[in-house]
């Protein structure tokens, strides 16, 4: 009777039918064939609805729940302490989570795999709409991965004629060919050339994942994996080379009109525009040292680098900016801020007028600098600015203008370091 009424339920009622179903050996028998007929999505069945299925014992149901669904075995008691010990780390008082350097530590050791907020490979199982802001769900998910594994994300060992041992998720195979995807590419093998394949019971995920992690870094990515929302990532000596991948503009943000990438290179390009547009990088900086190249044209117009600065909601950002164009190459402004901090340099014969300019700009603590080909520009120790902020490229409003971008370098400094 559940069963037929299903389709017609909403969504709190199919969690009660589903829980119900689940309580009994031959309840959950019939949940599982209307889950194989199609009748109930598989999605439906959430990871408490799998370890309650599980625990029936049920022998019928074992066997139907690893023919729809996939693996399901009880978790280990050093495991469960492993749960528990991270449990109590991530509750107990200690440092503010940071969030920034949670989604650093995401892109360093889940990305590959998942996807969160669109950004991540498809290996793995999509967290966006997953379960993770439970926070004993996430941690049973990472402290046992091997506990329960959907069927499609089960890893298979396979080893080749060659001696080649590789593990990974069947993606497709027929009579001739097996396409695998491991953690690191996607592989299509002859099948003759195949010795042995076989469907293991531990996931591609490893146990521990976190092993390697500090607390503190362990706190800020559960919190970057429970948060709602997407936020910029935190630039570390990992991460840095992600600025510019010198073929298009994934990890920057901004209006496609006016930004493209051509032969290796970031351009603006405005017609004549109302006001300031920003490009801007996922990535947020604080002690760093940035070499680049640029070029505008023409030199009359105006351009900038943002650094340490904030998006704001209307698209506009607010902080530091190194500037580029005449009679203002060299200068540092704080954008939507206090305005002129550092006057630009009163001789500029050391500027390739319509040509390209080496800028770099090393930030560390409340110490700024920046050079334009080898020349300092700033020198300035300004203890009311932001420590941290985004990176962002400036086209300024006003005449048509070009501005072309190159060569991009970021390097992450400690306090320490000039």
């Amino acid at each position: 009777m559940i069963l037929q009424a299903y389709p017609t339920l909403d969504a709190d009622a199919r969690r009660d039918a589903i829980a119900t179903l689940a309580s009994r050996a031959g309840f959950a028998l019939a949940l599982l064939q209307a889950v194989e007929r199609g009748n109930v999505d598989k999605s439906d069945l959430s990871a408490d609805t799998i370890r309650q299925l599980g625990n029936l014992k049920d022998p019928r149901v074992r066997a139907q729940l690893a023919k729809v669904w996939g693996t399901v075995r009880a978790t280990a008691a050093d495991k469960q302490k492993l749960i528990a010990r991270y449990k109590k780390m991530i509750t107990s008082p200690g440092p503010k989570p940071d969030i920034e350097l949670g989604r650093a530590q995401f892109a360093k050791t889940c990305m590959q795999c998942h996807a969160l907020f669109g950004t991540g490979a498809a290996i793995g199982p999509e967290l966006t709409g997953s379960n993770r802001a439970n926070l004993d769900y996430l941690l049973a998910n990472v402290g046992d991965p091997s506990a329960m594994m959907a069927k499609e994300y089960q890893s298979t060992v396979l080893q080749t004629d060659s001696g080649r041992v590789l593990t990974g998720i069947v993606k497709k195979q027929d009579d001739h060919t097996v396409t695998v995807v491991t953690a690191t590419e996607t592989i299509t093998l002859p099948r003759k050339e195949i010795e042995q394949m076989q469907l293991s019971n531990q996931s591609m995920m490893p146990d521990n994942q976190w092993q390697t992690m500090s607390p503190h870094e362990i706190r800020s990515l559960v919190a970057y994996l429970r948060g709602p929302r997407q936020v910029p990532m935190l630039a570390t000596a990992d991460n840095a080379s992600r600025l510019f991948n010198g073929h298009d503009l994934t990890g920057w943000t901004g209006d496609k009109t006016l930004w493209k990438v051509e032969q290796g290179e970031i351009v603006g390009r405005s017609p004549g525009i109302q006001e300031n547009q920003f490009l801007v990088s996922e990535l947020t900086v604080e002690d760093f040292e940035l070499q680049l190249k640029v070029r505008l044209t023409p030199n009359r117009a105006n351009s900038g680098i943002q650094f340490r600065s904030q998006r704001l909601p209307s698209g506009h950002t607010k902080g530091y900016q190194a500037d580029i164009g005449a009679g203002w190459w060299g200068a540092l402004y704080e954008e939507l801020g206090r305005g002129l901090l550092s006057k630009p340099p009163a001789n500029t014969d050391f500027l390739n007028v319509d040509q390209w300019n080496d800028y770099r700009i090393v930030a560390t603590g409340d110490h700024l600098r920046t050079f334009i080909n080898g020349h300092r520009c700033v020198d300035l120790h300004d203890s009311e600015g932001a420590r941290r902020g985004i990176l962002a490229l400036q086209i300024h409003a006003g005449e048509a203008l070009e501005v072309r971008f190159k060569d991009l370098q970021l390097r992450i400094l400690g306090t320490e370091q000039e």
